[in-house]
């Protein structure tokens, strides 16, 4: 752990501590951040989203591109705020940032399962309770994506004041995966199809059009598995009739729907004996305060699940839920024009503003 070092901001400074954790068989690094004063403050423990993402909910692409996520700004925001912020690199992560070893740390990242990452979400979170000025009675979870299932887990494990989910994972991973593609893909897709029906020069013109990183991802989707960039070939297993065209709706998207139902359970992630249980499925359980959060343009998660989910804690007999939408923003609750143009641009004050409320009401 090295000295408190001052972060800047409008409000009261605030410090930071890092950590080092030990996740299995790695170390990774961790940073909690404390509000001015000397009393103790209520914990925060922030759970990024899928894949080897840093502290910051930070990612790394091909060509050694960096999409830059909002954890660290939100931490310092609840810091401010009079909250103790923990947040955490995932295992592996850090090597993912480095082309000397960045396929070695996705690989190994890929024989991870979900029971895994709550292992390391659970290590954090004690790390940090054991932290001078850390009110350790008064302990919320927040989790972005599909760290929102981790939290969710980890909320009931340790009896949470609290748990915010942000752009939550509702259904089944499957079913989360396939309605992505009928969601974006097919929105992003239907300006180079002709009467919903697409060809190879279609799908190449997608992929170099205005969309988002998952838009273009959807369309990916549509070439051969032999398909190469010199030598790039339509899908023949979704071009059924085998005319050349790939018909979105009728050939495409029941393919891609049965490809995630038998693809998802031979994942590590999300096979039946590692995987962890979505929302929907913990609703019923969920009896602590809950705050969701969800951008009304949000590309990966469809607003409509969210709402199912907060009328499913209200069934369930939950006295304290709160669903928040929000018009204009996206996933990472930053702003985003369209479910085809959701980069995950930086997370708005006005979000960062509501969870500190949400917050300070529920731990006096």
């Amino acid at each position: 752990m090295t000295a408190p070092a001052l972060a800047g901001g409008a409000g009261p400074r605030s410090s930071e501590r890092d950590l080092t954790l030990q996740f299995g068989p790695v170390s990774a690094q961790a940073t909690l951040s404390l509000p001015a004063g000397a009393a103790k403050a209520p914990l925060v423990l922030l759970i990024a989203g899928t894949g080897p993402e840093d502290q910051n909910g930070s990612y790394s692409v091909s060509a050694g591109q960096v999409v830059q996520g909002s954890l660290g700004a939100l931490a310092q925001h609840l810091s401010q705020a009079g909250f103790a912020v923990m947040r955490f690199d995932k295992r592996y992560a850090a090597g993912t940032f480095q082309p000397q070893t960045a396929q070695a740390a996705f690989t190994e990242y890929g024989k991870l399962g979900m029971t895994d990452l709550l292992a390391d979400a659970r290590t954090a979170l004690n790390a940090a309770k054991q932290q001078p000025r850390v009110d350790a009675s008064k302990v919320f979870i927040y989790g972005w994506s599909e760290g929102s299932v981790i939290a969710s887990s980890l909320a009931l494990e340790t009896n949470a004041s609290g748990l915010i989910v942000q752009g939550p994972v509702v259904d089944s991973f499957a079913d989360s995966f396939a309605n992505q593609f009928e969601r974006v893909g097919l929105a992003y897709l239907q300006p180079y199809s002709k009467d919903g029906k697409i060809d190879l020069k279609g799908v190449l013109a997608a992929l170099y059009g205005n969309g988002s990183g998952l838009a273009k991802t959807e369309a990916s989707l549509l070439f051969s598995l032999e398909s190469t960039p010199q030598k790039p070939m339509l899908s023949t297993l979704l071009d059924t009739n085998k005319d050349g065209l790939i018909d979105l709706k009728a050939e495409a998207l029941p393919q891609i729907r049965q490809f995630y139902q038998q693809f998802t359970p031979q994942s590590p992630m999300y096979a039946p004996a590692t995987t962890l249980p979505t929302l929907g499925e913990l609703a019923s359980r969920l009896k602590l305060p809950v705050l969701i959060m969800q951008g009304e343009n949000d590309g990966n998660i469809d607003p409509a699940a969210a709402q199912r989910l907060d009328d499913a804690l209200g069934a369930a007999g939950n006295a304290d839920h709160t669903f928040k939408l929000y018009a204009g923003l996206g996933h990472s609750l930053g702003l985003s024009p369209a479910i085809t143009q959701d980069t995950f641009a930086p997370m708005q004050s006005g979000p960062m503003n509501d969870m500190a409320a949400w917050l300070t009401q529920r731990s006096r």
